[in-house]
């Protein structure tokens, strides 16, 4: 009861009014279609030591930070509907060597509600974490550093119908409204040197909308669709943005192993660039596709928009796709690829993506907000989703199914390095992965690469990095751990490059007070230098060590 006072209602608005609404239609869903409710509280605490806790090259200042966090799990399911959330109430003293109580919420929520069965559904999520201010501080656990953190706020609602008529067509219909909002008062000093980027990122609220019509089965040697997607993002601050595209394609099978197809459409975006360089107007593709078996499939387009794409999967442990685009109308434009590569050893995984995308940084936070458990219990927060797969956390099994990745025990920091910009990117990145299970020890590595360019600024932001991990299960409630990482950064502000070590022992400790809990004990060591050719920020070196306790009711 005293965690759900602490969350201030107004301070949430309109997230906080429908959190209540949803958590209150998923309960009287339940007594109606057995929703099936989990409610597990935790509270996990750290006393963490640091012989630099404002991360300054010259003004060192070592000392003591204290953190007890209260949190709860509710997970409900039913053949209908699905609610999770994950709620964390952090509170630090002495974060920074400030000698101050910070309080800062933490909130990762997503559900999903069926008004009718299989017709009619409503979609939500929220979220509200700290970010980086700079990429000069790629820390995002909130004890270290002189503030360079914002928080970051979202909220998004979808509702849409998806109709059948017949055997003729099949049908998509939906909008959505997200908000996403930032306010540095969190509880974090933000440093002079940083407080005029806190206007580089603005609130926005955005509606998208999404129509789409495909052929049923009532059509065999034909398949045809028809689309229409329009996102318009309103800030509060600078300009406003708007993706806008409308679709139309048809297939035409001439046997099993051919076909031929053609698309066309028109593209309407509209975003401040320095060149003025958005290409809109009408788009077209003509093209074929042969597939001389299920395992491999190799298509070609060509119009003003080309691309040419191969799929090769000959075993269930083997997939893996190609394509390449030249476009001269829409998003993207010019050059670009998208590749994926994923192979199944019997006791090891390798894989691959690269991929390109146009988007705003709202989008990006809106899409992350993952909550993972470290070691010791402790929950740790994800960029955004891809990095649950760059950093082990998540893999995927043989049938492409979601599963816990070889590092999903491990504490390790990830990092966040590029600024908070209100601005349209240009975002490409590529990710290797491995892993490997061998008795009582796992391993896995990772490489990515990451560019990013702007709509107003002139230049890039250039990131790449490896990462590794060793774990060792010396007894089933007792394991060892060792995590060394390397990244180098290249942005507008600054170049830094880090590297961090983290040794530490974990141990679980099961306990019987009446009903069965879990406790996490765990000891750190983490080694942290960050070297950057900035004069304004500088490097630091910081050494850490810290003792977790977790308990989950």
């Amino acid at each position: 009861m005293g965690i759900c006072e602490r969350i201030a209602l107004p301070k949430w608005g309109l997230s906080g009014l429908f959190l209540i609404g949803n958590i209150g239609a998923c309960m009287y869903s339940g007594s109606s279609l057995a929703l099936d409710w989990r409610i597990t509280p935790n509270l996990s605490a750290r006393e963490v030591f640091s012989d630099n806790l404002m991360l300054s090259q010259g003004n060192k200042k070592s000392g003591f930070v204290s953190e007890i966090d209260p949190g709860l799990s509710l997970y409900g399911s039913s053949p209908w509907s699905s609610f999770n959330l994950n709620y964390r109430l952090q509170g630090l003293y002495n974060a920074g060597g400030r000698d101050a109580v910070d309080i800062n919420h933490q909130l990762n929520m997503n559900s999903l509600y069926q008004a009718i069965r299989n017709k009619l559904f409503i979609e939500t999520s929220s979220s509200i974490s700290q970010q980086n201010i700079s990429n000069a501080f790629v820390s995002t656990d909130n004890i270290s550093g002189n503030g360079s953190r914002i928080e970051s706020k979202t909220f998004s609602i979808s509702p849409y119908w998806t109709p059948s008529f017949g055997q003729y067509a099949n049908g998509l219909f939906k909008v959505g409204y997200n908000k996403s909002s930032f306010d540095n008062s969190n509880g974090s000093t933000v440093s002079p040197l940083l407080s005029s980027n806190l206007n580089l990122i603005s609130d926005s609220e955005t509606y998208t909308r999404q129509a789409r019509l495909t052929s049923g089965s009532a059509f065999n040697r034909v398949s045809w669709g028809l689309n229409y997607s329009s996102q318009q993002q309103n800030r509060v601050s600078g300009q406003d943005v708007r993706f806008e595209q409308y679709q139309g394609d048809t297939r035409y099978y001439i046997n099993r192993k051919f076909n031929v197809f053609g698309q066309a459409g028109y593209s309407n975006n509209d975003y401040q660039t320095l060149s003025n360089s958005i290409n809109n107007g009408f788009f077209y593709t003509f093209g074929a596709q042969w597939s001389p078996s299920r395992w491999y499939s190799l298509e070609a387009g060509y119009g003003n928009n080309k691309h040419v794409t191969m799929q090769f999967n000959p075993s269930a442990n083997l997939n893996s796709n190609v394509t390449y685009r030249d476009k001269s109308v829409g998003l993207n434009t010019g050059s670009s690829w998208d590749a994926s590569f994923n192979y199944l050893f019997k006791q090891a995984a390798i894989g691959f993506n690269y991929s390109q995308e146009t988007t705003t940084l709202q989008q990006l936070l809106t899409q992350q907000g993952f909550f993972l458990r470290d070691s010791s219990g402790n929950f740790t927060q994800v960029a955004n989703t891809q990095d649950l797969f760059t950093q082990g956390f998540l893999s995927l099994d043989s049938s492409g199914n979601l599963i816990k990745g070889p590092n999903y025990n491990n504490s390790q920091l990830v990092f966040n390095p590029f600024d908070l910009v209100d601005d349209v990117i240009i975002r490409k990145r590529g990710n290797l992965t491995f892993s490997y299970q061998t008795g009582k020890s796992s391993y896995n590595a990772s490489m990515f690469n990451e560019r990013r360019t702007y709509g107003k600024r002139t230049g890039e932001d250039l990131s790449y990095g490896v990462s590794g991990g060793w774990q060792w299960q010396y007894e089933p409630r007792l394991s060892f751990y060792l995590q060394p990482s390397w990244m180098h950064t290249e942005g507008s502000l600054s170049s830094n490059t880090r590297y961090d070590v983290a040794l530490g022992v974990s141990r679980s400790v099961p306990i019987n007070l009446g009903r069965p809990l879990l406790m996490n004990t765990g000891l750190e060591l983490r080694h942290i230098n960050l070297m950057s050719d900035s004069a304004q920020f500088g490097g630091y070196v910081e050494n850490r060590a810290t003792a977790n306790f977790n308990v989950r009711f």
